[in-house]
This record gives C-alpha cells, structure tokens and sequence, in this order.
C-alpha cells in the first residue's frame, strides 16, 4: 500500500477542491455549508489517509467521503434546503454552460449528484456508484431520468 506524503495530498486536494465544492453544492444547496463539507472532508482525508488503498483512486475516494459527510450535514441540521446561493460556482461563464449549470441545480439532489459526477467530474457509472454507495443500474438510471428532466427545462 502506497501513501501520500502531505505536499502531495495538499497538491491533490488544491487540483480537486472545485470539483468538491460542486458536488457539496449539489447536495447541500448552500454554499457555507459546501464549504464547511469539504474543509470537514480534507480534515477527515488526511485523518484516514493510510486507508487509501490505490494513490490513482485518489479523487473517487475524496468524492466519497464527500458525499457521507454531506448527507451527515443534512441530518444533522433536518432543514430545509435553500436555494439561495445555487448561482455562485459555474463551470465556465459561457451562457450556454451557465444555463445548463442552473438547469441542473434545478433537479432533485439525487439525479444532479450523478449528472455532475458524470459529465462535469467525468466519473464512469461504476466509479458513480461506489461513491454514492448505490447499485449501478440506478445511477444509470437517475443520469436517463435526469437527461429527460433537463431537456424539459431547457
């Protein structure tokens, strides 16, 4: 078993810290909070770092403890989700890209998780369905549900 050193873990934490902050959003639907779950994940990473097993899986492992902390975060708290601050991190600032993003954070927490962890994180169903701890067949699934959802929006 491989473990990364801390410049490294600081390197890959910085190159992934977006694609954190976007999926926290896409679950929590608050930035503070999104924040606050992905500062608690790189604390609970590093704490955990010798488990992980494969140094290239590094990401996947990070957008599940992601995810466990999150929903934590939503337990813990049992409110209602806001919609306030959806807006504020958009892939790019084509209006056609930003347009969609808002498209997307329209959608029921559990169809834009898989939308962004595919096509905006490029993560295969199977590496989807590991992350949400959920069969593979429903992550293809929420992806068709969500594809026709989104061509109604937009």
């Amino acid at each position: 078993m491989n473990t990364i050193k801390k410049e490294e873990f600081e390197r890959l934490v910085i190159e992934n810290q977006f694609s954190m902050y976007r999926l926290a959003m896409s679950i929590l639907k608050n930035s503070n909070d999104a924040e606050d779950a992905v500062s608690e994940t790189v604390l609970t990473a590093y704490e955990h770092l010798s488990s992980l097993k494969k140094n290239d899986s590094f990401k996947a492992w990070m957008m599940t403890i992601l995810v466990n902390v999150s929903k934590k975060m939503l337990r813990k708290k049992k409110r209602v989700v806001l919609y306030d601050d959806l807006g504020l991190f958009e892939k790019s600032t084509d209006e056609g890209s930003c347009e969609m993003w808002e498209a997307v954070l329209t959608l029921n927490a559990k169809y834009a998780k898989v939308v962004i962890l595919y096509y905006y994180e490029g993560f295969s169903t199977r590496e989807i369905a590991r992350i949400l701890h959920i069969p593979e067949g429903t992550v293809k699934s929420r992806l068709s549900r969500a594809r026709s959802k989104l061509q109604q929006i937009i």
